[in-house]
């Protein structure tokens, strides 16, 4: 348990944090399964996660990738995003817009930390997937972070007005995104270092 902080966590957050109507549970009472992860679709993230690793995802079997850091730091820097998420989906559930944007940005950080902490190229594509889809979903999740700030100039309306339950729908999908990617970072690390 104490190897995959994130999905748990924040699966928990997210279905408290969802809109009435799209909640999602296991099948059990309670909210907090922390046996199996849903995205917001109702799919299983754990089997998609399971699928890939299960699929060659860790290249040739046998030798561990000396490049990858120690389980322990890439587990730290994971603590640290699904903090940040968590302060995130706080801002959500209680309608602080205006908190989108600076909690997007300490994502973004805590992310590009964890990313250096892996080589530039790295040799297997589960961890290239990974790294990837953490990138990609902190840049989108500042993206859409942005639309809930106010706009710098009052002179002129820029757009049609926010719909702040869809743009809360995609934070919380991005949010999502980026747990899970951490989380499977951490099972790559975790599995490689144990070879």
């Amino acid at each position: 348990p104490s190897l995959s902080p994130c999905p748990p966590l924040i699966s928990s957050t997210v279905t408290q944090g969802a809109p009435k109507g799209e909640k999602h549970t296991s099948g059990t009472d309670s909210d907090y399964d922390n046996t199996q992860t849903y995205d917001l679709a109702g799919r299983s993230s754990e089997d998609e996660v399971r699928a890939e690793l299960e699929d060659g995802a860790f290249g040739e079997a046998g030798e561990p990738d000396p490049t990858l850091p120690c389980t322990e730091d890439v587990i730290l820097k994971t603590e640290q995003v699904t903090k940040n998420i968590q302060e995130l989906l706080r801002a959500a559930q209680e309608f602080k817009h205006d908190s989108f944007v600076p909690c997007s940005e300490k994502i973004h950080c805590a992310v590009t930390e964890m990313a250096s902490l892996f080589p530039k190229r790295p040799a297997l594509d589960a961890v290239r997937c990974s790294l990837r889809l953490l990138a990609a979903s902190a840049a989108r999740l500042q993206g859409e972070c942005r639309k809930a700030a106010p706009a710098e100039s009052s002179a002129a309306p820029t757009g049609p007005p926010v719909d702040y339950q869809l743009l809360t729908q995609q934070v919380i999908q991005c949010a999502y995104d980026i747990a899970k990617a951490a989380k499977q970072l951490v099972t790559i690390t975790t599995r490689e270092k144990k070879q």
